[in-house]
């Protein structure tokens, strides 16, 4: 395991006949896509799709990969703010490039994800931020990049939706 054990749910549509809906026994390794939640400071993910490991290189890769975003950002921490400089992560992949820039900061976000991340942190209302209001405050920035941005930052959970789809919460809020 690569987290705590956490809640998955996932809505299975029972007429759909395209063998889609599979059920994963207990105790496999898979990769799920989803929303992730909080409710009464429980977390828990609503999962789109639960794809099984076919190859275990996928976990290898997986732990990789959260190893070194540990070490980066453990890097990021102990440097004074004004010296976080870009840096190139060329052993990434594509991943999490938009083709806004190659160059992501220390902790793996482009500057626009940051900034986004940044204000939906920084509001104390209890429903999150609107993407109106991101857009209002983000003037320069366009609305193909904000919604990017978001996208992104939901898919990796960093944020998630609140009391409709457009607005959002930091899952670091308190």
């Amino acid at each position: 395991m690569t987290a705590a054990p956490m809640d998955v749910r996932q809505w299975v549509d029972t007429d759909d006949a395209s063998g889609e809906n599979t059920v994963v026994p207990p105790e496999t390794y898979v990769k799920v896509a989803g929303h992730l939640r909080s409710f009464q400071n429980k977390k828990s993910l609503v999962a789109f799709k639960i794809i099984p490991l076919e190859d275990m290189n996928e976990f290898t890769a997986h732990i990789l990969e959260v190893v070194n975003a540990h070490m980066m950002l453990s890097k990021s921490n102990n440097q004074p703010s004004a010296g976080r400089a870009l840096t190139s992560n060329p052993g990434m992949g594509e991943a999490g490039n938009f083709g806004a820039n190659s160059f992501i900061p220390v902790n793996g976000l482009t500057v626009a994800q940051n900034q986004v991340l940044s204000l939906i942190k920084a509001c104390p209302r209890p429903e999150g931020l609107n993407f109106n209001d991101l857009q209002a405050q983000l003037h320069y920035m366009s609305t193909a990049s904000i919604k990017q941005a978001v996208d992104f930052l939901s898919n990796e959970g960093h944020i998630y939706s609140t009391v409709d789809d457009d607005h959002f919460k930091s899952t670091d809020a308190e």
